[in-house]
């Protein structure tokens, strides 16, 4: 019966879009109240404590009510019999009751029915409770054995009206009990009927707060779904990833205050760190750390982490797993310092990164499966951004190349035209001063000419790197190697045998990337402080080695990257831009390094 009150996660949803309004300050906005509908559904939204209506909720209660009122019919027959009054009243009571909860079961198949009770979802209990009162008083007052109804009739109120449901329905347990009480405590003066009174109390008062809990929980997961449905707002493509909104949305969906974004974009060498308290939102640089910033076992799921107690829960798949006890770099910690974190992964073709809630209330499993969601969000959010980026930068190279054209095959033609007008003049008889005038203003159509052609070459988009002319190997990686070092703040060296070895424009743009992005690895998730790329011709095909100095890679020895592939540890963008060059990637790692080894051919496929 718990289940029921999750039906009424998409008509949440469906409420938290008809009443968006802009966000305010963090942890502040409350969900907006949907209109009465004309489906009897209450008034108040679930997720502010109201109704929980739902046909499969109802028909759980009419089925509850129904087997609680043959039980009671049977365990009636089996009581010894007390004054002839008292059973006659008590046996109508019974036989009416298991009447009216059959009645109303077989009427709960029928949806229009259930909607139309909506519209009295009050009324049922009430009846329910004078049913259950007057049996309690007309069998035993408070020793009486027809107690446990009260019990269902607190189940019931949870189902249907949540946490509100049993605080009502506790109270009014109580208040109909405690008549029994006067009688035990002043007048009978029994004391097993004094026992059994304050036991009865007790247990009322713990299962009523037991479920008041419980339905505060659904409620707080519910309205956290409904928190999802509210969009990320999009940005102008040129203003930047849309880190804020991606964090005023997580932050937004687990009512906290604070939090923060860490990212790192493709052959970029620093990390960016954003934090935002409250209406603050911060930016800042970081530095390469020795370790990666969040332990490889945890990178790339949602996890909840106490750095109190060290203690780390990971959703893996559908269930949750503990994690290692410092998932969180130190250096980060130390940032922004906090009790409890909720750690969210998200990326994008060239971002990727973890969103971070700080200190949200009453953390719980839960969080993990919707941090999975929010993960969804941000990286679509910042997919988008990226393919809004994408799109502007195609259509401004496509009025590039229209420009080029146009002036290729207008201004320059009419500038190549002057200029032959202005040679056939100079071969005229002039006059001295008159072919010295001549002779400057040919030179300087001539020289609009070469500025026209260079702006035009700049306007055209490059060829395709197949096409380019082959160039010198080793003066490209020397150069790479040098602004590498200055980049990264360590010492990268570059050697090519034999040293006037030449390759084609296709094959030494790749290598350039290839080297970028291993110097990165070794750096960013390696620590390292020296890195050696050596290329070597052999035949026709050429083999690369990019040696460093750092921690390798999570395995020792030996192996090919298609092994890796399989478990999804191998470097995912060497792989692909080898593959792309019909070449082969195998890795070496120890505790003293790594080495990435490539063989790729000379001439591009």
């Amino acid at each position: 019966m718990a289940c029921a009150p999750f039906r009424r996660l998409s008509r949440a949803a469906e409420l938290a879009f008809s009443a968006r309004t802009a966000k305010p300050g963090m942890g502040s906005r409350d969900v907006g109240k949907p209109e009465t509908g004309g489906l009897g559904i209450g008034a108040d939204d679930p997720v502010n404590g109201g109704q929980l209506f739902s046909v499969r909720s109802a028909r759980v209660v009419a089925l509850g009510r129904a087997a609680m009122a043959v039980f009671l019919v049977v365990s009636f027959l089996l009581s010894p019999s007390a004054e002839p009054g008292a059973t006659r009243a008590v046996g109508l009571l019974m036989a009416g009751n298991l009447l009216w909860s059959l009645v109303l079961l077989g009427a709960s198949r029928s949806q229009v029915f259930v909607y139309q009770m909506g519209r009295f979802a009050a009324l049922l209990p009430a009846i329910d409770l004078v049913i259950y009162t007057a049996v309690l008083y007309l069998t035993g007052d408070a020793e009486s054995p027809f107690f446990s109804p009260f019990v269902m009739l607190i189940l019931a109120a949870t189902i249907q009206w949540g946490s509100r449901g049993a605080v009502v329905m506790g109270l009014l347990t109580l208040g109909v009990f405690a008549p029994a009480g006067w009688q035990v405590f002043l007048v009978e003066r029994s004391q097993q009927a004094m026992q059994v009174f304050v036991l009865r109390t007790g247990y009322v008062g713990v299962v009523s707060v037991m479920l008041v809990a419980f339905g505060r929980h659904v409620e707080r997961v519910v309205e956290e779904l409904a928190r999802l449905s509210d969009p990320l707002a999009e940005e102008a493509p040129d203003a930047g990833p849309p880190i804020r909104e991606c964090l005023r949305h997580a932050l937004w969906v687990f009512g906290a205050e604070r939090g923060m974004f860490l990212w790192e974009e493709a052959d970029e060498p620093y990390a960016t760190l954003a934090t935002l308290t409250g209406a603050r939102f911060d930016t800042r640089k970081l530095a390469p750390a020795g370790d990666d910033w969040i332990a490889p076992q945890a990178a790339e799921s949602v996890f909840l982490h106490h750095p109190g107690s060290g203690s780390t829960v990971i959703r893996h798949g559908r269930s949750t797993v503990s994690g290692p006890r410092a998932p969180i770099a130190p250096a980060l910690i130390a940032k922004a310092p906090f009790e409890r974190a909720l750690v969210i992964p998200a990326s994008s073709r060239g971002l990727s990164g973890w969103v971070f809630v700080f200190d949200h209330n009453e953390p719980a499993n839960e969080d993990l499966a919707v941090g999975a969601m929010v993960s969804a969000q941000v990286s679509v959010a910042l997919e988008r951004w990226e393919s809004h980026r994408t799109r502007r930068e195609a259509a401004a190279a496509e009025d590039r190349v229209r420009l080029a054209r146009d002036l290729h095959d207008g201004v320059l033609q009419f500038l190549a035209g002057a200029g032959l007008q202005l040679d056939s003049l100079a071969r005229l008889e002039l006059p001295a001063d008159g072919a010295e005038r001549l002779a400057t203003l040919r030179e300087a159509v001539a020289d609009e000419q070469r500025e026209l052609r260079g702006f035009i070459s700049t306007l055209r988009p490059t060829r395709a790197q197949a096409a380019l002319p082959q160039r010198p190997l080793a003066e490209d990686l020397a150069q790479l190697a040098e602004r590498l070092s200055r980049y990264w703040t360590i010492e990268v060296t570059a050697q090519v045998e034999p040293g006037d070895l030449n390759v084609s424009g296709r094959v030494g743009y790749d290598l350039s990337r290839i080297v970028r992005e291993a110097v990165a690895n070794a750096v960013r998730h390696g620590g390292a402080r020296t890195v050696r790329v050596t290329a070597q011709a052999q035949g026709e095909r050429l083999a690369i080695r990019i040696d460093d100095d750092g921690r390798g890679f999570a395995f020792e020895g030996e192996v090919a990257a298609e092994q890796l592939e399989r478990s999804g540890e191998a470097p995912r963008s060497l792989h692909e831009r080898v593959r792309a060059l019909d070449g082969r990637l195998e890795l070496r790692s120890s505790p003293r390094g790594a080495s990435v080894m490539i063989d790729v051919p000379l001439r591009a496929a």
